[in-house]
Protein backbone atom coordinates (compact mmCIF):
# COMPACT_ATOMS: atom_id res chain seq x y z
CA UNK A 1 0.00 0.00 0.00
CA UNK A 2 1.14 3.19 -0.96
CA UNK A 3 0.52 6.44 0.09
CA UNK A 4 0.81 9.92 -1.42
CA UNK A 5 2.20 12.89 -0.16
CA UNK A 6 -0.63 15.16 -1.40
CA UNK A 7 -3.56 12.74 0.61
CA UNK A 8 -0.91 13.35 3.88
CA UNK A 9 -1.02 17.01 3.17
CA UNK A 10 -4.88 17.02 2.95
CA UNK A 11 -5.36 14.81 6.00
CA UNK A 12 -2.99 16.75 8.39
CA UNK A 13 -4.61 19.86 7.12
CA UNK A 14 -8.07 18.39 7.81
CA UNK A 15 -7.22 16.98 11.33
CA UNK A 16 -5.49 20.32 12.59
CA UNK A 17 -8.30 22.72 11.38
CA UNK A 18 -11.20 20.28 12.65
CA UNK A 19 -12.97 21.34 10.16
CA UNK A 20 -13.43 20.41 6.19
CA UNK A 21 -14.82 24.15 5.26
CA UNK A 22 -11.47 25.79 6.76
CA UNK A 23 -9.35 22.93 5.84
CA UNK A 24 -10.67 23.25 1.95
CA UNK A 25 -9.89 26.81 1.98
CA UNK A 26 -6.55 26.75 3.13
CA UNK A 27 -5.77 24.21 0.55
CA UNK A 28 -7.32 25.87 -1.78
CA UNK A 29 -9.70 23.18 -2.95
CA UNK A 30 -13.56 22.48 -3.25
CA UNK A 31 -14.99 21.18 -0.06
CA UNK A 32 -16.52 18.38 -1.80
CA UNK A 33 -13.11 17.36 -3.23
CA UNK A 34 -11.35 17.46 -0.10
CA UNK A 35 -13.77 15.12 1.68
CA UNK A 36 -14.08 12.53 -1.22
CA UNK A 37 -10.05 12.28 -1.00
CA UNK A 38 -10.42 11.61 3.31
CA UNK A 39 -13.11 9.56 2.58
CA UNK A 40 -10.92 7.80 -0.28
CA UNK A 41 -7.67 8.02 1.77
CA UNK A 42 -9.85 5.79 4.87
CA UNK A 43 -10.99 3.39 2.35
CA UNK A 44 -7.18 2.89 0.95
CA UNK A 45 -6.08 2.43 4.58
CA UNK A 46 -9.44 0.26 5.71
CA UNK A 47 -10.00 2.11 8.81
CA UNK A 48 -12.11 5.29 9.80
CA UNK A 49 -9.52 8.31 10.55
CA UNK A 50 -11.99 11.11 11.60
CA UNK A 51 -14.73 11.12 14.04
CA UNK A 52 -18.17 13.20 11.72
CA UNK A 53 -20.77 15.30 12.73
CA UNK A 54 -22.57 18.28 11.58
CA UNK A 55 -20.60 20.48 13.98
CA UNK A 56 -17.17 18.79 14.67
CA UNK A 57 -14.21 16.24 13.47
CA UNK A 58 -12.07 14.90 15.75
CA UNK A 59 -9.38 12.27 15.45
CA UNK A 60 -9.58 8.31 15.85
CA UNK A 61 -6.89 6.05 17.56
CA UNK A 62 -5.60 5.09 14.06
CA UNK A 63 -6.36 9.26 12.76
CA UNK A 64 -4.16 10.13 15.74
CA UNK A 65 -1.14 7.76 14.92
CA UNK A 66 -1.72 9.04 11.13
CA UNK A 67 -1.52 12.50 11.62
CA UNK A 68 1.67 12.26 14.05
CA UNK A 69 3.35 10.20 11.36
CA UNK A 70 2.37 12.40 8.36
CA UNK A 71 3.37 15.36 10.03
CA UNK A 72 7.04 13.68 10.59
CA UNK A 73 6.98 12.47 6.80
CA UNK A 74 6.15 16.02 5.30
CA UNK A 75 8.71 17.77 7.97
CA UNK A 76 11.51 15.14 6.36
CA UNK A 77 10.61 15.98 2.92
CA UNK A 78 10.53 19.57 3.23
CA UNK A 79 14.06 19.48 4.96
CA UNK A 80 15.19 17.42 2.38
CA UNK A 81 13.64 19.17 -0.54
CA UNK A 82 16.01 22.23 1.16
CA UNK A 83 18.52 20.10 1.60
CA UNK A 84 18.70 19.17 -2.24
CA UNK A 85 18.63 23.23 -2.70
CA UNK A 86 21.67 23.38 -0.87
CA UNK A 87 23.62 20.94 -2.75
CA UNK A 88 22.75 21.85 -6.08
CA UNK A 89 23.21 25.62 -4.98
CA UNK A 90 26.94 24.76 -3.44
CA UNK A 91 25.72 26.04 0.20
CA UNK A 92 26.58 22.39 1.84
CA UNK A 93 29.01 20.51 3.04
CA UNK A 94 32.75 21.63 4.69
CA UNK A 95 35.29 24.27 3.31
CA UNK A 96 38.35 25.69 4.30
CA UNK A 97 38.94 29.11 4.49
CA UNK A 98 42.68 31.05 4.61
CA UNK A 99 42.93 34.72 5.23
CA UNK A 100 45.89 37.44 5.28
CA UNK A 101 46.81 39.36 7.76
CA UNK A 102 44.62 41.92 8.36
CA UNK A 103 41.73 40.67 6.99
CA UNK A 104 41.13 38.37 9.56
CA UNK A 105 39.91 41.25 11.93
CA UNK A 106 38.27 43.27 9.36
CA UNK A 107 36.31 40.73 6.94
CA UNK A 108 36.91 37.29 7.93
CA UNK A 109 34.03 37.76 10.60
CA UNK A 110 31.55 39.57 8.26
CA UNK A 111 32.57 36.45 5.22
CA UNK A 112 31.38 34.29 8.26
CA UNK A 113 28.50 35.93 9.32
CA UNK A 114 27.35 36.20 5.49
CA UNK A 115 27.94 32.53 5.10
CA UNK A 116 25.75 31.69 8.18
CA UNK A 117 23.18 33.46 6.66
CA UNK A 118 22.74 32.25 3.47
CA UNK A 119 24.54 28.76 3.83
CA UNK A 120 23.60 27.32 7.48
CA UNK A 121 24.50 24.19 5.96
CA UNK A 122 27.81 25.11 4.64
CA UNK A 123 30.82 24.23 7.59
CA UNK A 124 33.57 26.56 7.45
CA UNK A 125 36.70 26.21 9.34
CA UNK A 126 38.69 29.34 8.88
CA UNK A 127 42.86 30.19 9.51
CA UNK A 128 43.44 33.61 9.69
CA UNK A 129 47.19 36.05 9.98
CA UNK A 130 48.81 34.37 7.23
CA UNK A 131 51.28 35.82 5.08
CA UNK A 132 50.61 35.24 1.14
CA UNK A 133 53.50 32.85 0.87
CA UNK A 134 52.04 30.60 3.47
CA UNK A 135 48.46 30.55 2.26
CA UNK A 136 49.79 29.76 -1.52
CA UNK A 137 51.81 26.52 0.47
CA UNK A 138 48.56 25.64 2.04
CA UNK A 139 46.26 25.78 -0.66
CA UNK A 140 48.66 23.76 -2.80
CA UNK A 141 49.30 21.00 0.15
CA UNK A 142 45.38 21.53 0.47
CA UNK A 143 44.83 22.08 3.78
CA UNK A 144 42.72 24.74 2.51
CA UNK A 145 40.08 25.38 0.04
CA UNK A 146 40.15 28.93 -0.72
CA UNK A 147 42.64 31.69 0.40
CA UNK A 148 42.03 35.58 0.87
CA UNK A 149 45.84 37.05 0.11
CA UNK A 150 47.38 40.48 -0.98
CA UNK A 151 49.26 40.48 -4.70
CA UNK A 152 48.88 37.42 -7.00
CA UNK A 153 50.39 34.34 -7.57
CA UNK A 154 51.21 32.44 -10.91
CA UNK A 155 51.34 29.25 -8.69
CA UNK A 156 50.80 26.23 -10.74
CA UNK A 157 47.06 24.60 -10.06
CA UNK A 158 45.98 27.70 -9.19
CA UNK A 159 43.27 29.74 -10.09
CA UNK A 160 42.62 33.38 -8.91
CA UNK A 161 40.51 37.06 -9.06
CA UNK A 162 41.66 40.36 -7.50
CA UNK A 163 38.76 41.41 -6.09
CA UNK A 164 39.68 44.53 -4.34
CA UNK A 165 42.37 47.24 -4.09
CA UNK A 166 43.07 48.33 -0.46
CA UNK A 167 44.90 51.19 0.88
CA UNK A 168 48.04 51.43 2.91
CA UNK A 169 48.08 53.77 6.18
CA UNK A 170 50.20 54.27 9.16
CA UNK A 171 50.20 53.13 12.43
CA UNK A 172 52.14 54.89 15.14
CA UNK A 173 53.12 55.21 18.64
CA UNK A 174 50.46 57.54 20.27
CA UNK A 175 53.04 59.28 22.46
CA UNK A 176 55.32 59.48 19.30
CA UNK A 177 56.78 62.64 17.28
CA UNK A 178 54.96 60.72 14.24
CA UNK A 179 51.16 61.24 15.95
CA UNK A 180 50.41 64.35 13.56
CA UNK A 181 47.16 65.26 12.30
CA UNK A 182 48.63 65.83 9.23
CA UNK A 183 49.55 63.10 6.40
CA UNK A 184 53.09 61.74 6.24
CA UNK A 185 55.15 61.57 2.73
CA UNK A 186 57.71 58.58 1.95
CA UNK A 187 60.37 61.04 2.30
CA UNK A 188 59.48 61.82 6.10
CA UNK A 189 58.79 58.06 6.31
CA UNK A 190 62.16 57.12 5.44
CA UNK A 191 63.47 58.77 8.15
CA UNK A 192 61.68 56.53 10.97
CA UNK A 193 62.82 52.97 12.15
CA UNK A 194 59.91 50.67 11.08
CA UNK A 195 58.62 47.79 12.08
CA UNK A 196 57.48 45.20 9.27
CA UNK A 197 56.36 41.88 7.87
CA UNK A 198 58.55 39.32 6.80
CA UNK A 199 60.98 40.03 4.02
CA UNK A 200 59.02 37.81 1.68
CA UNK A 201 55.79 39.04 2.33
CA UNK A 202 53.33 41.35 -0.54
CA UNK A 203 53.08 43.93 2.21
CA UNK A 204 57.10 43.97 2.85
CA UNK A 205 57.79 44.10 -0.78
CA UNK A 206 54.92 46.76 -1.48
CA UNK A 207 56.69 49.04 1.76
CA UNK A 208 60.29 48.26 -0.08
CA UNK A 209 58.98 49.57 -3.54
CA UNK A 210 57.22 52.66 -2.21
CA UNK A 211 60.19 54.03 -0.21
CA UNK A 212 62.61 53.17 -3.16
CA UNK A 213 60.84 55.06 -5.73
CA UNK A 214 61.91 58.31 -3.06
CA UNK A 215 65.31 57.50 -2.57
CA UNK A 216 65.45 55.68 0.50
CA UNK A 217 64.71 52.09 2.17
CA UNK A 218 62.49 50.90 5.06
CA UNK A 219 65.04 50.94 8.26
CA UNK A 220 63.26 47.71 10.54
CA UNK A 221 63.78 47.47 14.16
CA UNK A 222 62.18 44.02 14.33
CA UNK A 223 59.92 42.23 11.96
CA UNK A 224 56.18 40.08 12.71
CA UNK A 225 53.70 37.97 10.49
CA UNK A 226 50.91 38.82 12.72
CA UNK A 227 49.01 41.87 12.20
CA UNK A 228 48.32 41.74 15.73
CA UNK A 229 51.54 41.25 16.62
CA UNK A 230 53.08 44.02 14.88
CA UNK A 231 50.88 46.56 16.04
CA UNK A 232 51.19 45.57 19.26
CA UNK A 233 55.26 46.26 18.78
CA UNK A 234 53.75 49.82 17.30
CA UNK A 235 52.38 50.43 20.63
CA UNK A 236 55.23 49.66 22.49
CA UNK A 237 56.94 52.13 20.53
CA UNK A 238 59.42 49.89 18.51
CA UNK A 239 58.66 51.96 15.30
CA UNK A 240 55.53 52.64 12.76
CA UNK A 241 54.39 50.19 10.71
CA UNK A 242 52.83 50.43 7.13
CA UNK A 243 49.52 48.36 7.44
CA UNK A 244 46.56 47.77 5.53
CA UNK A 245 43.62 50.10 6.27
CA UNK A 246 42.03 47.08 7.40
CA UNK A 247 44.31 47.20 10.30
CA UNK A 248 42.64 49.85 12.16
CA UNK A 249 40.04 47.54 12.85
CA UNK A 250 42.24 46.32 15.48
CA UNK A 251 41.66 47.98 18.88
CA UNK A 252 45.39 47.79 19.97
CA UNK A 253 45.41 50.91 22.88
CA UNK A 254 48.35 53.54 21.90
CA UNK A 255 48.12 52.97 18.32
CA UNK A 256 47.32 55.86 15.93
CA UNK A 257 46.52 55.94 12.45
CA UNK A 258 48.08 58.56 10.22
CA UNK A 259 47.59 58.76 6.32
CA UNK A 260 50.10 58.89 3.92
CA UNK A 261 50.30 60.85 0.55
CA UNK A 262 49.64 58.56 -2.58
CA UNK A 263 49.64 55.75 -0.45
CA UNK A 264 50.84 52.69 -1.78
CA UNK A 265 47.94 49.96 -2.38
CA UNK A 266 47.69 45.89 -2.20
CA UNK A 267 45.56 44.20 -4.20
CA UNK A 268 42.99 41.51 -2.25
CA UNK A 269 43.02 38.42 -4.31
CA UNK A 270 40.64 35.40 -3.81
CA UNK A 271 42.82 31.82 -4.60
CA UNK A 272 41.43 28.49 -5.17
CA UNK A 273 42.62 25.23 -6.93
CA UNK A 274 41.78 24.93 -10.45
CA UNK A 275 40.92 21.51 -10.45
CA UNK A 276 38.70 22.03 -7.34
CA UNK A 277 35.52 24.24 -9.22
CA UNK A 278 32.73 23.03 -7.72
CA UNK A 279 29.85 24.97 -6.92
CA UNK A 280 30.24 25.21 -3.16
CA UNK A 281 34.22 26.93 -4.39
CA UNK A 282 31.51 29.18 -6.44
CA UNK A 283 29.39 30.18 -4.16
CA UNK A 284 31.87 31.05 -1.51
CA UNK A 285 33.94 32.98 -4.19
CA UNK A 286 31.02 34.85 -4.44
CA UNK A 287 30.03 35.47 -0.52
CA UNK A 288 33.69 36.69 -0.28
CA UNK A 289 33.70 39.00 -3.47
CA UNK A 290 30.60 40.55 -2.07
CA UNK A 291 31.94 41.20 1.40
CA UNK A 292 35.10 42.53 0.31
CA UNK A 293 33.15 44.91 -2.13
CA UNK A 294 31.59 46.33 0.77
CA UNK A 295 34.30 47.21 2.72
CA UNK A 296 37.09 47.88 0.28
CA UNK A 297 37.28 51.27 -1.02
CA UNK A 298 39.01 54.57 -0.62
CA UNK A 299 38.69 54.99 3.33
CA UNK A 300 38.62 58.56 4.85
CA UNK A 301 41.66 60.21 6.37
CA UNK A 302 40.59 60.83 9.38
CA UNK A 303 41.11 57.54 11.22
CA UNK A 304 42.39 58.00 15.21
CA UNK A 305 43.15 56.13 17.82
CA UNK A 306 41.31 52.94 18.27
CA UNK A 307 39.71 52.83 21.73
CA UNK A 308 41.31 51.28 25.01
Amino acid sequence: MKLETRQLEYFSMVARERHFGRAAERLNLAQPYLSQQIRKLERQLGTTLLNRTTRSVTLTDAGAHLLEEADRVLAHLDALGKEVQLIGAGLTGPLRLGFTGSTTYGIMPQIVRRTASAAPKLQLNVSGEMVTPRLVDRLLDRSIDIALLRGDTQAKGLSSSVIGSEPSILAVPSDSALDAPESITADELGEHALVGYPENSTLSKMTAEFLGRHGSRPDYSVRASETSTLMSLVAAGLGAAIVPHTATALGIPGVRFRTIDEAPRTDLTVVWRTDEETRTITRMIEIITEVVGENIDDPTADEKEQPA
